[in-house]
């Protein structure tokens, strides 16, 4: 990703066709305009940035499209239009992504980027680390499947040969090179699934609303404590069911049990990661009140981490 260009705030998508026509279908290009729309919006969120996004009147040779970017301060405005143009034709390893998810760490580098951006605008010397704006904006899951739903409808068009991405200065010339993309390599930016690693909560609280005390695939309804939310989730711990079947586990109000609790996700359309589902995976622990019963199965658990952790602090002392 280059350093940042003062003046640069427009973006040039130039659509060639296989015709000598300057012309698209409205619905294909339309629909192409709302994800790349998404995808300016998601780059100023992140840069904590108000930029307005404006659409500047089509020119001919193919069919080009401009978009300028407007707000308060004219080094986010350039930076955000550079990321543009590095992000859209840039392929992405979704399997890698995903596997490598670290929210906390990509809040951090959300929160580094935007200071420096900070430190940018009083002293133009000032160097942003340009690795770790690529990084950030290459893993976001949002831009990855607005990217994907751009390139999908787009391939619908079939007079598009190409696609190439510039940049442009304040003044309507060219800045630097043009990013091409090949009608072939269009599928490379196309998802193939939406679903996302599942995430994991290895201590889960749950209050028990409504528990399952019958055999079958029956939901069981709590509240997740930590998220404030009313949840349908799947029991997935057979030893824990079978006692509340049993009735050896008994229930009153305000039982809460502690668990390793999984949430299956999808991206959605507009790229917003969403939850299909939960599973509790093991009940380490049953709460009523000052009441506290560890499971055999949660035993299990908490000695095998106490293993991991002698043997963390073995390794760590061996190395001091």
């Amino acid at each position: 990703m280059a350093p940042v260009k003062e003046n640069v705030n427009k973006v040039e998508l130039h659509y060639f066709f296989a015709d000598e026509s300057h012309s698209m279908n409205a619905l294909i290009r339309n629909k192409c305009e709302s994800y790349l729309l998404g995808i300016f919006k998601e780059i100023s969120s992140v840069l904590n940035a108000r930029l307005l996004t404006e659409s500047e009147a089509f020119t001919e040779g193919g069919l080009r499209e401009k978009f300028l970017l407007r707000g308060k301060h004219e080094h986010l405005c350039s930076f955000a239009a550079s990321v543009f143009h590095y992000i859209l034709p840039l392929e992405v390893d979704i399997e890698k992504v995903v596997s490598e998810e670290n929210k906390q760490s990509a809040k951090q580098s959300i929160e580094q980027l935007r200071k420096e951006l900070k430190e940018y605008e009083h002293d133009k010397n000032f160097k942003i680390n340009m690795e770790n704006a690529a990084a950030l904006f290459a893993g976001n899951l949002k831009i990855i499947k607005l990217k994907s739903n751009f390139f999908r409808h787009l391939s619908n068009s079939e007079k598009v040969t190409k696609l190439s991405v510039q940049l442009l200065n304040a003044d309507g010339t060219h800045s630097g090179k043009a990013n091409v993309v090949n009608r072939k390599r269009f599928s490379t930016y196309m998802l193939v699934a939406d679903t996302l690693k599942p995430e994991t909560d290895e201590a889960a609280m749950i209050e028990i609303v409504s528990p399952v005390l019958k055999t079958g695939s029956y939901k069981w309804k709590g509240v997740y404590v930590q998220k404030g939310k009313t949840i349908n989730f799947s029991m997935k711990d057979v030893a824990f069911k079978e006692e509340v079947i049993n009735q050896s586990i008994p229930f009153k109000n305000g039982t809460r049990i502690e668990c390793v609790l999984e949430s299956t996700r999808k991206m959605n359309e507009f790229g917003e990661v969403v939850v299909t589902g939960y599973s509790v995976l093991t009940v380490s622990k049953k709460l009523d009140g000052e009441s506290v019963t560890e499971t055999p199965q949660g035993k299990v658990v908490r000695k095998k981490k106490e293993v991991e952790m002698q043997q963390l602090d073995l390794f760590g002392s061996l190395f001091q």
